[in-house]
């Protein structure tokens, strides 16, 4: 039984880069960067997710290798995958279209059907709640990944009262007006920690919104505790004992690849809470892991960092924050 789980999609990428490099069918998701970033910190992981049937097995088999649980891994009939394309301008901002996938079934249909069209077609490419196996149930910690909005809802309410902690990524928008929370929203009182991106605030609550009221905007949908990922500012964090909130800063190293490091610093936050029992400590464990993704190309360019490495940039972190 794995003490540790993550419940998240699996997609094809091609990337960009602004100095001219270019990656082609990079096979990720946010389930596969959430268990590299546990991996940096224990070996006891499941992960769950949904794949076509053309997705190399390959992939799954590389995260076996190292230990992680791929019981849960689910292979449709279809072959459609979510396939992306992300591109990176010189200051680092990710400009990606939305999944081929998601697209290729909408395609042809007119916008009106589209609200009632994404749903359905966005639900049968990621995991639902009848795919995470029997064992992971009495996991210490389950990292919800960002999701469709039915299917993530489902999952968390499946994982309550049964998981010792559980941390969720709150979905992106997607075919809603800017500024409103999306129908359907998983209940956020279900986690112990709701980890939204900044670009999550703003889509939900408006441009204009600060991170310290979007945050609040999500306690009062419900959130029991709200941490915010700034990219490449590093991450914000209610500190208790000092009453305010603070900004975590990034572990400053050799840039190569971001994609993934928000997803990689979920997997890593959610070891930390599970052994601190502390946000604050729980975001220096989330840094960590995502500065070794950052490092190489695709998710798995980290699993062979050693949790001796980990404890090393861990304590330099806590020494930068004082």
């Amino acid at each position: 039984m794995p003490r540790f789980i993550t419940i998240g999609g699996s997609s094809i990428s091609s990337l960009d880069f602004a100095d001219g490099r270019h990656i082609r069918a990079l096979y990720g998701g946010n389930a596969t960067y959430s268990a590299v970033g546990m991996h940096v910190w224990t070996e006891s992981i499941g992960i769950v997710t949904s794949v076509g049937s053309s997705f190399p097995q390959r992939e799954f088999d590389v995260l076996e290798e190292v230990g992680i649980d791929v019981s849960g891994v689910r292979r449709r009939s279809s072959s459609r995958e979510f396939e992306m394309h992300i591109s990176y301008d010189r200051d680092g901002k990710r400009l990606y279209e939305p999944p081929k996938g998601l697209l290729g079934f909408l395609h042809g249909f007119a916008p009106g059907v589209l609200g009632l069209m994404a749903g359905p077609m966005w639900r049968s490419l990621v995991p639902q709640a009848e795919d995470i196996p029997p064992a992971y149930f009495q996991a210490d910690g389950a990292m919800v990944c960002a999701s469709e909005y039915r299917s993530q809802a489902r999952i968390a309410e499946a994982l309550r009262g049964k998981v010792r902690t559980m941390v969720l990524d709150p979905p992106p928008l997607v075919l809603h007006p800017h500024g409103t929370v999306p129908k359907g929203l998983v209940d956020l009182s279900i986690p112990d920690v709701v980890l939204p991106s900044e670009q999550e605030l703003f889509e939900y609550f408006g441009d204009g919104v600060s991170l310290e009221e979007g945050a609040e905007g999500l306690k009062a949908l419900g959130a029991r505790n709200v941490v915010v990922k700034l990219g490449e500012r590093g991450s914000m964090v209610f500190d208790e004992a000092k009453a305010t909130w603070r900004i975590v800063p990034i572990y400053r190293t050799n840039l190569v690849d971001p994609t993934g490091a928000g997803d990689a610093y979920g997997g890593g936050f959610l070891v930390g809470l599970v052994e601190t029992g502390d946000p604050l400590q729980a975001a220096l464990y989330g840094t960590v892991s995502a500065s070794f993704v950052i490092e190489g190309e695709g998710a798995t360019s980290a699993l062979q960092r050693t949790r001796a490495e980990a404890e090393g940039r861990l304590r330099e972190l806590r020494a930068q924050m004082g």
